[in-house]
C-alpha cells in the first residue's frame, strides 16, 4: 500500500511539476537585457537588437509603438526571435518625434504579456528651404501679367506648393495676393490677375516644403495705363492666349449688300435671322450669316463676297488654298480686314477673327479673377452664351451653372435692363444663338449658335464654336459653304 502511494505521489509531482515548467512572464521572470540591447535611430526608422532572460519558451515577440502615452492608437511590429535573442526594424516614422514603446511576449496563453513603457526620439531631418527663382515678368497689360518662375532644388523635402505672390509694396509674401501653380521642381508660370492700371507691382516666386516657405528674387513691373475701348468694342478684356488679351466687338458682324456696308449689331443679343434667306448682291437689308472667308476682298477664293451662297465648299478656300487659315498670307480673307470704324483703321486693319486655339483658351484655359469664364443664358428672350471678362466680379451680378458646357439656356434669365445696366458695362459679351444658313435657308434660329474661327480644318471644313441647349463644342468642324455668325475682336496693346 505504501508503495502504491509513493508511486501516485511521484506521478503527481511529475505532472504538477511539468505544468509549472514555463513561468508566466512578468517584470521579474522576463528581462530585456537593456545593457546588451543596441538601438539604432534614424530620421524615419529605428532598429533593435538584443537579448532577453526567460526560463520559459517564447512563441513570438513584437514591439508596440505609438506617439500617445499608454500606447493609445499604437501599432504592433513583429520581432525576429532566435533562442534568447531578438531583432526588429521599424520604418515610416516621422522625423524629430518622440515614440513610446513596449515589448509584447506571446508565450501560449490567451493574453500576451506587455512590458513597461520605454521611449525614443527619431532624429531631426536635415532639410533646407527650396531654391526658387523669379525668372521674368511678361505679357503685362492693364489688368494682368505673366510671371515665369523656377524651382531648382527641393531642399531635401518635397515641394508641396509653388507659386508667385505680388503687391504694390516691396517684399510681397503669400499673405498678400498670391496664386499657386502645382508642386515639385521645374519651370512654371503664374498669371497675375486683378491688377490696377498704371500701377507699379512687386512680385516674387515662392515654394514650400516641410522646412517652410522660401522666396525668389523680387521683380517689379508697371501695368499699362487704363485703356479706353476703341470705337465698336465692349469695355471688357479677355485673355485668348497667355499674356494676350482682346476686346470683343459690340455685336455680331453684319453686312448690307446694296450699301456695301459692314457693321455690328446694335445690341449684343440682336441677330438678323430670317433676313439671311434673302442673301443676294442686290438685297437691300442686313445679313449676318456668312460663308467662310467671305470678307469682300478678292483673296483668291471663288466665293469671297459676303453675299456668296454657293453650296460647294471648294469655292471657299482662303487664298485659293484648302490649307490656308484666314489670317495667313495678306490677311484679306479675314472679315476684320475690311471693317473700318474710325480714322486710321484702314491702314492697320485692327479687327480680326479668333483662331480655334484662342476660342479654346477663352472657354477652357483662361484664368479669371472670379473663376467664371462663361455661362449659358437667356438675355431679353434670346438664348446664347455669356462670356465674362478676366476681371469680372461676382458682386456685379449673380450667375448660375458657371463654366458648364451642358447647362441649359434657362440657367440664367437676364432682362434687358439687367444686361445693359450691369453686365454689359462691366465687360460681359453675349453670343446669341443666331442659327445657321444652308444655301438660301435660315435654320436653327434662337436654338443653336455657330461662330467661325480663322482656322482651317480639312478640305471642305473649318473649325468653329457650336452651342445649343445641351452642349458647347469648341472645335467642331463646319462646312465652309454654310453661313455662320462672326464675332470680331481687337488686340490689346502689350509690352
Amino acid at each position: 500500500m505504501r508503495f502504491k502511494l509513493l508511486i501516485i505521489c511521484a506521478l503527481c509531482a511529475l505532472v504538477f511539476g511539468s505544468c509549472h515548467k514555463d513561468p508566466k512572464p512578468n517584470e521579474e521572470t522576463f528581462k530585456i537585457l537593456k545593457e546588451k540591447e543596441k538601438i539604432t535611430i534614424g530620421t524615419d526608422r529605428v532598429s533593435f537588437k538584443g537579448e532577453f532572460a526567460y526560463s520559459g519558451i517564447v512563441d513570438s515577440m513584437w514591439l508596440r509603438v505609438g506617439v500617445e502615452e499608454h500606447l493609445y492608437g499604437s501599432e504592433d511590429y513583429p520581432m525576429s526571435v532566435m533562442g534568447k535573442t531578438y531583432s526588429a526594424e521599424i520604418i515610416g516614422l516621422q522625423p524629430g518625434t518622440f515614440y513610446y514603446y513596449a515589448y509584447v511576449v506571446d508565450y501560449g496563453a490567451q493574453t500576451p504579456w506587455q512590458s513597461e513603457l520605454y521611449g525614443f526620439t527619431t532624429a531631426e531631418e536635415e532639410i533646407n528651404l527650396p531654391t526658387v527663382t523669379t525668372v521674368e515678368v511678361t505679357g503685362v497689360t492693364v489688368s494682368m501679367a505673366s510671371c515665369l518662375c523656377n524651382v531648382a532644388d527641393d531642399g531635401g523635402s518635397e515641394v508641396t506648393e509653388r507659386g508667385a505672390c505680388w503687391d504694390t509694396h516691396p517684399n510681397p509674401s503669400i499673405s498678400n495676393s498670391s496664386f499657386a501653380n502645382g508642386n515639385g521642381c521645374g519651370n512654371y508660370e503664374v498669371i497675375l490677375t486683378g491688377l490696377e492700371p498704371g500701377t507699379t507691382y512687386y512680385v516674387r516666386a515662392y515654394a514650400k516644403n516641410r522646412k517652410g516657405v522660401n522666396y525668389g528674387e523680387e521683380l517689379s513691373f508697371n501695368t499699362l495705363d487704363e485703356l479706353i475701348p476703341p470705337l465698336g468694342a465692349i469695355n471688357g478684356l479677355f485673355t485668348v492666349a497667355e499674356g494676350h488679351q482682346v476686346w470683343f466687338s459690340v455685336g455680331n458682324l453684319r453686312y448690307h449688300a446694296v450699301n456695301h456696308e459692314w457693321g455690328f449689331a446694335e445690341e449684343q443679343y440682336q441677330y438678323d435671322g430670317e433676313s439671311n434667306a434673302n442673301i443676294a448682291e442686290d438685297y437691300a437689308g442686313w445679313i449676318d450669316l456668312f460663308g467662310w472667308g467671305t470678307s469682300g476682298f478678292d483673296h483668291g477664293a471663288v466665293c469671297y463676297q459676303p453675299w456668296s451662297s454657293d453650296s460647294d465648299s471648294d469655292n471657299y478656300f482662303a487664298y485659293g488654298n484648302q490649307e490656308y487659315n484666314l489670317n495667313d498670307q495678306s490677311g484679306q480673307a479675314d472679315w476684320g480686314y475690311g471693317v473700318f470704324l474710325e480714322e486710321g483703321d484702314v491702314l492697320t486693319h485692327p479687327w480680326r477673327t479668333l483662331t480655334y486655339e484662342e476660342w479654346h483658351y477663352l472657354f477652357h484655359d483662361r484664368n479669371t479673377v472670379s473663376g467664371i469664364r462663361f455661362v449659358k443664358a437667356n438675355v431679353e428672350g434670346v438664348n446664347g452664351v455669356l462670356l465674362l471678362p478676366d476681371d469680372w466680379s461676382t458682386s456685379v451680378y449673380s450667375l448660375n451653372n458657371i463654366n458648364q458646357d451642358g447647362a441649359s439656356f434657362t440657367s440664367n434669365f437676364i432682362t434687358r435692363n439687367a444686361f445693359t445696366s450691369y453686365i454689359e458695362p462691366n465687360g460681359g459679351v453675349f453670343l446669341p444663338a443666331a442659327g445657321k444658313r444652308s444655301g438660301m435657308e435660315a435654320e436653327g434660329l434662337g436654338v443653336c449658335g455657330y461662330y467661325w474661327s480663322a482656322t482651317a480644318a480639312s478640305v471642305k471644313r473649318s473649325l468653329s464654336v457650336m452651342f445649343d441647349a445641351d452642349l458647347i463644342d469648341v472645335g467642331t468642324t463646319l462646312n465652309r459653304s454654310k453661313g455662320y455668325s462672326v464675332r470680331l475682336v481687337r488686340d490689346v496693346e502689350q509690352r
